[in-house]
């Protein structure tokens, strides 16, 4: 019996000087990204930033982190497609915005405007995205759309939920 408990005694000093030799093992440094938004179900592919991959009803937040004003427009890439809405918004530096989807493959094209004229640039280099992958809409709800743009994170959140998605995690 003192053998096991010498070994415990042992093995709890171990792990004591372990976390005291490595502190930096256990500190998780704070995600921009709200508890349950991951970063998946999106891919920036050359210039555009490209939303739900399988079609199923999700949600995602984006976040402009850059210095400047970007447009989101978003591109048809079916062509027997016989009409599609005009997906379009405007974010500032610092601000979210929320989307709401249901159909695969969308693809967004990032703008910025520098001297009157609307040039095109890589989404990637500008934005922040993150999906709730076990959100709940109402039937009401669903569809694709932007749910709530250019505002602080907390508020997107609030218009989402007041709008009636769950947004689980």
């Amino acid at each position: 019996m003192a053998f096991y408990k010498k070994l415990a005694t042992l093995f709890i000093a171990s792990l004591t000087n372990l976390s005291m030799a490595h502190p930096q093992a256990h500190y998780q440094p704070s995600s921009i990204f709200p508890r349950g938004c991951e970063a998946t179900g999106f891919v920036f592919y050359r210039d555009f930033l490209v939303l739900n991959e399988h079609g199923n009803q999700t949600f995602y937040l984006i976040q402009n982190h850059s210095d400047q004003t970007v447009e989101f427009e978003h591109i048809e890439t079916k062509t027997d497609t016989f009409m599609s809405p005009k997906m379009e918004a405007k974010i500032a530096p610092s601000h979210w915005s929320a989307f709401a989807s249901d159909v695969p493959q969308l693809y967004f094209r990032c703008y910025l405007q520098q001297d009157d004229k609307r040039v095109a640039v890589n989404c990637g280099n500008f934005l922040n995205v993150c999906q709730y992958p076990r959100v709940r809409f109402a039937l009401s709800n669903q569809g694709s759309y932007w749910v709530s743009t250019d505002k602080a994170q907390a508020q997107v959140i609030k218009d989402a939920t007041a709008k009636g998605i769950f947004l689980h995690w």
